[in-house]
């Protein structure tokens, strides 16, 4: 998978990723996008480029994809840095992967217990 790391991430999300076989940019790495890119660029990115957006930002994210716009999926993290970020990212994206291989418009999102939930937006 191509996973879009929301700057409001953490930068280990991307080695993580690659460690588990991903690959994986974050959105401030990304011309076009850079450093403040609005959500709503950042989730159109991801749709030109099958991208899977992470970020800590659910609420606009979810906001858009309500609005009936498709898109690859999203993985909604808490807002969480450092170590428990990494923790509970390896924790989701392994059960995540099994999720968007369903199909497009699948939203994964773990909160900061661990405890995961999926979704299908629009």
């Amino acid at each position: 998978m191509f996973l879009l790391i929301d700057e409001c991430c953490a930068k280990s999300l991307v080695i993580i990723a690659g460690s588990l076989g991903h690959t994986a940019q974050r959105t401030i790495h990304i011309v076009g996008l850079g450093q403040a890119a609005s959500d709503d660029d950042i989730y159109k990115f991801a749709v030109k480029n099958d991208a899977i957006v992470v970020t800590a930002n659910g609420s606009d994210f979810v906001a858009l994809a309500g609005a009936g716009r498709g898109h690859p999926g999203m993985i909604l993290m808490p807002n969480v840095i450092g170590q428990a970020a990494a923790k509970l990212f390896r924790q989701v994206l392994p059960i995540a992967e099994t999720f968007f291989a369903d199909g497009p418009n699948m939203i994964v999102e773990i909160d900061g217990a661990g405890v995961i939930r999926s979704f299908q937006l629009p």
